[in-house]
Order: structure tokens, then sequence, then C-alpha cells
């Protein structure tokens, strides 16, 4: 059975149906990594009945259906089919006629899925049927694939069994006979359940029975208590009937006292309804009493609501009331107080009045006494009077000045505040910007400390991790070397455990060794040395293999079984009776043929007046016996010589002419009598060869073994080492990632550090420009103040210049009329006076003025007050009224209520 096509539809990566032919002879899939090469031979082994999602290098078996991609929109099922060539018959019996057979697997997403043979439906056992015995499968070699070529190469002594198995065709029948045992468990199992079913029954079967004899017994006595419940029947209507009879005389008796006693009962009858009626009567009227009563006393609770309502406004107005008479209290005292204030004011500018007219007719009287005289002096009064005037001007404007003069002067003082508050903030915001600095100085420093600490764990992490390349390099050949050591520890463990195995079997001797060897359960290389062989007190008849009991130099080796023959696979025995009790054995038992040496009557070779041999020659001196058996080997190869080749040991035959056996080291015999016996080795190693084989095999188990626990030590200090690396690398990986975040840090301190540095040197640089504003504006100050200074002193000289003016033009006035200055001064502080009057006068009816609107106010307010009092009042009464309504009709209705 051959593949010969595969059909792909849906399956891992193959979105669109793909049809895959495979020529005669072995195919190998080819491509790059990810075209979908495993996916093909996933598709073969899942086709071929695959169950284990971790073969299919997946997570669950709905992973086989193709997912989709960005183009591609996933699909719901998963389709493959696997064309075979029947060409060798290796089909099942009812596939055997077909030349082609197709097996299809399909998977839906919804978990469903289905098997069919020739697009018939079918079981996955009936799958896996077809595959037995024909080397194919989803567990065989015949489908390999990538990184598991290796497998069967380092596959070991049972999986290679497997293998051969397969190959062979011989897993059809261990598949049969595990089917035949199973159903031959379920077939005991069934018949277990059958008899457990059996004895159940049974035992049903017997409560059954029971149950039938109660059931005939109950329908016995329900037959009989039909028949007595029938005659009690029959007792119970005679007596119900007698009963009746009695009753219908009692009925009729009673008729006639009932005709009487309707007529009783209708009078009665009469006189209760009139009874009724008077009560329903009776009933009307209290009811509309009860209903009176009910309305009566729900206007009693609106009343005594309403009353409640009525009292609390009457309290309510008689507060506002009070409040509102305060107020007037208020007002009539404010008003009393204006109407003082007022008529000091009147009292005042009648007073102020009299002292001005008093005034003006002092000034009239003065004036006219002084009109000659200023008549006189008018033109130079009139200087004068220009001359003063120029000079109140001058003062004035020198007042003006001043006040002009101290506002600037008050604003300077201002400036240098400003400049002073000016100059802290400059300070304050260098030693600020100077902080900034060194904190983005140090940041700065930290940042680059960081990232030479970065570089450096860098370079540490691609040092380790070189290390750890390295080693784990080291590591992988140390491993490859421990698993080549197992593996031919295991292969020499398995071939010396098939040796071992077929020595501990005799499988070397003939079929009489085994059977006796067996027989008396020994095993080779086992004789019982504990009591000496000549001795009669043996335990053992039976003793041991001659192969047993001597142990050849390995050059010597093929000479000896040579020289011993047959007699190498004879039995060593206890006596002759021994012997031949073992003869009587294997022929009762058709067991073979087999010798036997009996070890008490085995005679020693004595050479007498013969030349002994040369002991270099003697192949007895070149085989090395166990203790207690020197008596038999010498019997056996005393007379036994050794010799390079045939040539001297005839040359040694013929010289002395001693009867004794020559051998040679290459197993060629020239026996005493003169048989010559030789030719080439057998190809099947002898017995010695066979026992070495197992010795060296056992050596070099033990050697191997040595080497691998010391490979295997190795490894483990590799290994920790790794470990060791590893750590390291993954420290430094998290120190390094822990410094990353430490810069990340650090930048955002230093970019923090920098914003800081940046708003600083911006508000230092704001505070400089209002410095150097307030600067500009002192300045100014300064120019504005040297100005008025100026003009100050200017007006100061032109000052002093009219009052020398005034000074000399009063003193020609002096000389003319003392008079007139003594009139004019008494004028001006007579004008001056009555000025100050006026001003007085007006300020009083300004005051009065505002008075009078007061009071006018006042009045108006008071008389809102006194028409509210009035309204409360009122409405106070009129509440008072309604509550002695409300008390007179709640007492008529609580009278009517106890009415």
């Amino acid at each position: 059975m051959k593949l010969k096509k595969l059909e792909i539809s849906g399956f891992k990566s193959f979105f669109e149906k793909e049809n895959i032919q495979f020529p005669v002879g072995i195919s190998a899939i080819v491509g790059p990594n990810g075209c979908g090469k495993s996916n093909v031979v996933d598709a073969l082994r899942w086709v071929m009945g695959e169950q284990s999602v971790k073969t299919l290098r997946g997570k669950s078996m709905e992973d086989v259906i193709f997912a989709g991609t960005k183009g591609k929109m996933p699909v719901n099922m998963a389709e493959v089919s696997l064309t075979l060539l029947n060409d060798n018959g290796s089909a099942p019996e009812e596939l055997k006629d077909f030349t082609e057979i197709m097996l299809t697997r399909r998977l839906y997403r919804s978990g469903e899925s289905a098997y069919l043979i020739n697009k018939r439906p079918c079981r996955l056992k009936d799958v896996q049927r077809v595959f037995l015995g024909s080397g194919l499968g989803a567990k065989s070699y015949a489908v390999i694939q990538q990184g598991n070529i290796g497998a069967i190469t380092d596959a070991g002594p049972d999986e290679r069994r497997f293998f051969i198995e397969e190959a062979a065709g011989t897993t059809i029948f261990k598949s049969k006979k595990t089917e035949a045992l199973r159903k031959v468990k379920t077939t005991n199992q069934n018949l277990l359940r059958i008899n457990d079913i059996i004895s159940e029954i049974k035992r049903q079967m017997a409560s059954l029975k029971r149950q039938a004899r109660k059931a005939q017994l109950y329908k016995t006595h329900q037959e009989r208590v039909k028949q007595l419940d029938f005659r009690l029947a029959l007792l119970h209507y005679d007596d119900f009937t007698q009963r009746i009879d009695e009753a219908d005389s009692l009925l009729k008796e009673l008729k006639d006292e009932d005709i009487g006693h309707s007529t009783q009962l209708e009078k009665l009858d009469l006189a209760v309804e009139e009874i009724k009626l008077k009560r329903w009567e009776k009933n009307q009227e209290i009811s509309t009493q009860k209903s009176d009563k009910y309305e009566m006393q729900r206007d009693i609770d609106r009343a005594e609501n309403d009353l409640a309502h009525f009292k609390k406004d009457v309290e309510r107005l008689a507060l506002e009331a009070s409040e509102l008479e305060m107020a007037s209290k208020e007002l009539n005292e404010k008003r009393s107080k204006m109407e003082s204030e007022i008529a000091q004011c009147d009292n005042q500018n009648g007073i102020i009045k009299n002292k001005i007219d008093k005034t003006k007719i002092t000034i009239e009287k003065l004036q006219s006494d002084s009109t000659g005289i200023k008549e006189e002096l008018s033109a130079l009064n009139r200087d004068l009077g220009i001359c003063n005037t120029k000079l109140v001007d001058k003062v004035a404007q020198e007042a003006r000045y001043k006040n002009i003069y101290q506002n600037a002067s008050s604003n300077k003082e201002n400036l240098k505040r400003r400049m002073k508050r000016a100059n802290e903030e400059e300070a304050i915001a260098k030693k600020e910007a100077t902080d900034a600095l060194n904190k983005e100085t140090r940041g700065k420093e930290r940042l680059e400390t960081l990232k030479l600490k970065i570089n450096d764990l860098s370079k540490r992490i691609e040092k380790t991790g070189k290390q750890l390349d390295d080693k784990s390099k080291t590591l992988a050949a140390q491993v490859k070397h421990v698993q080549t050591l197992e593996f031919e520890q295991n292969n020499n463990k398995s071939n010396y455990a098939a040796l071992k195995k077929m020595e501990d079997g005799f499988e070397w001797y003939k079929d009489g060794v085994k059977a006796i060897m067996k027989a008396h359960s020994l095993k080779p290389d086992e004789p019982d040395l504990s009591i000496d062989p000549q001795s009669t007190s043996l335990q053992k008849d039976v003793i041991c293999l001659m192969a047993d009991v001597i142990d050849p130099e390995p050059a010597f080796a093929t000479a000896v079984e040579a020289a011993l023959g047959e007699s190498l696979q004879y039995i060593l025995v206890k006596n002759q009776q021994t012997g031949l009790d073992a003869i009587d054995y294997l022929q009762s038992h058709s067991a073979g043929r087999s010798g036997f040496i009996p070890i008490s009557t085995v005679r020693q070779i004595e050479y007498g007046q013969q030349k002994k041999p040369d002991p270099a020659k003697l192949l007895l001196n070149h085989v090395s016996v166990k203790k207690g058996f020197d008596k038999i080997t010498s019997a056996l190869l005393g007379h036994v010589l050794v010799v390079d080749d045939i040539n001297e040991a005839k040359t040694i035959f013929n010289r002395n002419g001693a009867r004794q056996t020559i051998v040679t080291q290459d197993g060629d015999i020239l026996s005493h009598e003169g048989l010559i016996i030789g030719g080439s080795k057998d190809n099947f190693a002898g017995i010695f060869s066979k026992k070495q084989e197992v010795k060296d095999l056992k050596h070099s188990i033990d050697v191997l073994t040595r080497k691998l626990e010391s490979a295997r030590a190795d490894q483990a200090e590799m290994e920790s080492e790794l470990r060791i690396l590893e750590n390291d690398l993954q420290q430094l990986i998290d120190q390094k990632n822990k410094t990353s975040q430490q810069e990340v840090e650090a930048e955002k301190d230093f970019y923090k550090a920098s914003e800081d540095l940046k708003h600083c040197r911006h508000h230092l640089e704001i505070v400089r420009l209002e410095q150097q504003q307030l600067m500009g504006e002192e300045s100014d100050a300064d120019e504005e103040i040297q100005e008025y200074n100026n003009a100050l002193a200017e007006i100061s000289d032109d000052i002093a210049d009219l009052q020398k003016d005034v000074a000399e033009k009063s003193a020609q006035a002096d000389s003319i009329s003392e008079q007139v200055n003594t009139f004019d001064q008494e004028i001006v502080e007579l004008k001056l006076k009555m000025t100050s009057l006026n001003a007085k006068l007006d300020n009083n009816n300004h005051t009065e003025n505002r008075l009078k609107e007061f009071l006018d106010d006042n009045i108006e307010q008071f008389e809102q007050l006194i028409a509210e009092i009035n309204r409360k009042n009122q409405k106070e009464n009129s509440l008072k009224q309604k509550i002695k309504k409300f008390e007179q009709s709640l007492f008529a209705n609580y009278e009517d209520i106890k009415t």
C-alpha cells in the first residue's frame, strides 16, 4: 500500500483546495520556513486518525481549521482526503477488491467530525484498520516530520522493535490479539454481569412467588368479603324499610302540626315586619342625625382650624402693629430732633443776618467817610489793587505748584518703595534662578551618570550574554556527549542483556545440557564452591558445567576450545550414579544428549618414566582454574601441549613419540593417536569467546557508567554555572531596566528643572524690566520736581517783585492818608467777616434744606406707618369679630351636638 494523492481544503494554512501527488519512491517536501511543509505532514497524520492535539502542534482540535488572514475569511470546515494504492493486497478483506482507497476526514467548528472510506461514512476504528499491517499509520515512520529523523537512530530497543514489527506487518496481528483479548475481557465481564442478573432474577422470582400466593389469598378473601357485604346489605335493607315506614307515619303527624304552626308563624311574621319597619324608620332618623352630627363636627373642626389661624393672624398683626408703633416712635424722635436742628439753624441764620446787616451799615459808614480819601488815592489804590491781584494770583500759583511738588515728591517716595520691592524681587528671582540652575546641573550630571551606568550595564549584559552563549554551546556539546554515552551504554546494555539472557538460558549449549541445567535450576558461572568437590559430602549432585570452572588466557581460548571439544559442555556431577540418573532423565523427556564428568572417579594423568613436557608448552599452564577443580582440569588438559603452528606440532610429535595431544593457538589439533584436525575458524564464536564478550560488555558498561556519571556531573556543573550566568544576566537586565526607569525619571526631573530655570529667568527679566521702568519713572519724577522747583523759584521772584512794588506804593499812599489804610483795613476785615458770615449762612441754609428734606421723608414714612398701623388694627379688629362669631358658632354647634 502506497501514498498516491493528498487533497487538502481548509486545513491550517490551506485555504483553497490543494492537490498533492506523491510519485513512486521516497518523497521529500522542501521549502523555506513558514511555507507549510509541516502542515502537509500534519494533514497526513490527521487523515490517518491522529487524535493527539500536541502532535498536530495545536492547543485544541479546532486549531486545524483555517482561521483566516487579512484578505481571507476563516472557514468553518477542514477536510483532508488521502488516496492509497492497494497494490500489495494488504488492505482489509472488505477493501481488497479496490485498486485505490480514498480516506477522508472532516471537522466542523461546531465540534462535529466525520470519517469516510471511498466516500462512505465509517468509524475511526475502520480507518485505523486500513493501515494495520501495511507499514503506514499515524504513528509509523513511513511519514517522517522535520526534526524527527534522529528519533529513529536514537530509539531504544523497544521502539526499534516496534519499527521492525511495523515494517514486517505484524502489528495487525498484535492489534487483532489486543482486540480479541479486549473482547474476551468484555465477554467475561458480561458473563459476570449475566450471572449477577440471573441471581437477582432468581431472588426476584422467589419474592414474586410469595407475592403471587399473597395475591391469590387476597382474591379468595375478597370474594368472601363480597358475599358477606351482600348479606349485610340485605339485613340493612330490611332494617331501613322498617325505619322508613315509621318515619312516614311520623311525617304525617308532623305535617298536621306544621299547618297550625304555619298559621301562628304567619302572624308572628306580620308582627316582625311591623317591628322591622319601625326599626328601619328609627335607623333612618339615627342615620340622619349621625350625618348631621358628622357635618356639624366637620364644621366645628373647620371653625376650630380657622379660629386657630385667626388667632395666629391676630397675634401676628399685634406683633406687627407693635413693631410699626415702635418704628413710628423712632420716626417721631428723629422728626423732633430734625425740627430742633432746623430751629437752631433758623436762629443762627437770624443772628448771622443781623451781623451781616450791622456789618453792611458799618461798611457803608466807613465807605462814606473815606470816599474823599479814596478818590484821592484811587489811582494809587487801583495800581495797588492790580499789584495785589497779581500777588494773589502768584501766591495761588505758588500754592498750586507746591501742591504739585508735594504730589511729585510723594510719587517719588512711592517709586522708591516700588524700586525697593523690585530689588527684593530681583534678589529672590536671582536666588531662584541660581537654585534652578544648580538643580538643572545636578539633574544633567545625574542623567549623564545614569546613561554611563546603562552603557556599562549594556556592555556587561553583552559580555554575560556572550559567556552564556558560549556556556550554552559547551553545555549543548556536553549534553550531546552525555546522550552519546547514554546511547552507547544503552546499546551495550541491550547487547549485554541479550547475551546474558542467552547465557542464563544456556542457548550456547546442546539441548541435553540445557535441559539438565534448567531442571536443577543452575546458572552459568555459579558452581557450588562452598565444599571441596572431592569431598563425599557434597549437597548437590549436579555441580556445574566444565566451561564454568576454567578461564583460559585470551590468546589460548581457541586452543582450549579445540582441545576440550565437546567435553567443554560436559556437566560436572557428584558421581557416576548422578550421571546415569541424568541420562535417564534426558531419555525419559526426549531432551537430547549430554556428557557428564563424575568428579569422584576422574583420574589424574601420570607421566611415570616419561619425560615431562616443557611447562611453557603445557596448555594447562595457560588456563586459570577455579579452586577445587584442579584435578578435573588436569585430567582433561594435562596431556595437551600448545604450539604456534601445526608444523611445530608435527615436529614435536615425531621427535618424542609421546602420547600427547598437541594443539596450536589457532585451534589445529594433532592428537596422541596421530589424528590431525584443523582448517579455518567457524563463523560462530565459541563458548569462551561469547563469555569473554559478555565480560567485555560488562566491563564496557561499567566504564561507560563511570564516564557517564563523570559527564553528568560535568553537565550538572555546567548547568549550575549556566543558571548562575542566567541569574547574573537577569539581575543585570533588571538592574538595567531599573536604571532605565531612573533615567526616565532623571530626564523628567532635568526637563522640569530646565523649565523651572526658564521660568525663573523669565521672571528675572520681567523684574529687571520693571526695575528699568521704575528707574525711568523715577528719572521723570526727578525732572518734574526740578521743573517745579524752577517754576517755584521764578514765582518766588515774581512775588518778591510784586511785594516790593506794593511796599513802595503803600509807602507813597501812607504819606497821603493814614486813615485810608485804617479804613481800608477795617473795610477789608469787615468784608472778610461778612464773607465768612455769608459762608456760614449758606452752610446753614444748605443744612436746613437737607434737614427739611429729611423731615419731609420722615413725615411721609410716618404717615405710611400710621396708615399701615390703622390697616393692621382694622384687620385685627375684623379678625377678633370673626373669632367672636366663630366662638359663638362653635358654642352653638357644641350645644347642638350635646342635644
